[in-house]
């Protein structure tokens, strides 16, 4: 069967959605004399919660929820007075993506300040470059026009199609940064990844690596006793110190898929000197490379590669997602 060849390169270098901003504070105030000196009462003859925004959105920045009343105070600082029933907030501007949040744990209270501070999500920008010519990309079920874009930070599907030729779909991370895909699609076989690497970080002959959020994992060995496959990699954190998990459980868990199209997901965890069968977590510690395994068992003893390694980890920075390797060699014990 003829291979389809996609070399990936991720360079440190990802709007075709509206702009998108996130809650970095949600708090009581002790006080607060403006909003104490004028404020008004809802339908039920209620005191207003007053909600103090303090966001760089440089447009007008509104509520979804019946407001009583609005003010702008300065630039950046507004005060819209609500119902103390509301159970979330929905804030929405032009051009950007309305973001919801639940109202802290104990509710709003009535005549009572709490301050808000919203911050713009940065769109960066996302180049495909496409060796034949596709007929159609698809981003997270939008359709797009050119390939180049810019687009918020985040996880989205990407789908490329032509006709006569094997279909992408695969999820992509952008992180905040500008970044570069280049795929080459061939017909009739199967999807491979042959190379990946990232500025920087070159990839050495015989080894696998990818860099996500200051942190370059490596693939250094994939080796098979009896039936059991063990994958060694080193986890080098090129940025500040932080708490970093391999994942076990969980949507984003770790699992390897052998060249019969087989699916596993790890008996055992390690790294550094913690050992689980689950999610096993450390402090990672700036520039000390730091030794990690996952060991698989009830393995096919025939097969000679993986083909498709989803490492799940979970940063401090990221949250929960997953690295794809693919075309593992397994050396034979």
């Amino acid at each position: 069967m003829k291979k389809i060849l996609i070399i990936v390169l991720l360079f440190v270098v990802g709007s075709v959605f509206a702009n998108e901003f996130k809650l970095i504070e949600f708090r009581k105030l002790p006080a607060d004399f403006h909003a104490e000196r004028n404020s008004v009462e809802d339908m039920d003859r209620d005191y207003c919660t007053a909600l103090k925004i303090e966001s760089d959105v440089p447009v007008d920045l509104s509520l979804k929820q019946k407001v009583y009343k609005k003010e702008k105070l300065e630039a950046t600082v507004n005060y819209f007075f609500v119902t103390h029933k509301e159970k979330q907030i929905t804030f929405t501007a032009p051009k950007f993506t309305p973001l919801t949040v639940d109202v802290p744990e104990d509710g709003l209270k009535k005549g009572v300040v709490y301050y808000v501070k919203l911050e713009i999500i940065p769109d960066v920008t996302v180049t495909l470059n496409v060796t034949p010519e596709p007929d159609r990309i698809i981003l997270s079920d939008k359709v797009m026009q050119r390939n180049r874009f810019k687009t918020a930070p985040g996880t989205y599907q990407l789908q490329i199609e032509k006709e006569g030729f094997e279909a992408i779909n695969e999820q992509i991370t952008i992180d905040e940064q500008n970044s570069f895909f280049s795929y080459t699609l061939g017909k009739d076989g199967e999807v491979q990844v042959m190379e990946a690497a990232v500025e920087k970080t070159p990839v050495e002959p015989g080894k696998l690596s990818l860099e996500r959020f200051e942190i370059v994992y490596e693939i250094t060995s994939c080796e098979m006793y009896e039936d059991q496959i063990v994958i060694n990699m080193m986890i080098n954190n090129t940025g500040d110190d932080r708490e970093v998990s391999l994942l076990g459980w969980g949507k984003n868990r770790s699992r390897m898929i052998d060249d019969a199209g087989n699916e596993f997901f790890p008996n055992k965890n390690n790294f550094a000197n913690k050992s689980t069968n689950g999610d096993v977590k450390i402090t990672l510690v700036n520039d000390i490379p730091t030794k990690a395994s996952m060991i698989y068992k009830k393995i096919n003893k025939k097969a000679t590669s993986i083909s498709k390694f989803d490492l799940g980890v979970w940063t401090e920075k990221s949250g929960d997602f997953r690295m794809t390797f693919r075309d593992i060699p397994i050396e034979k014990k």
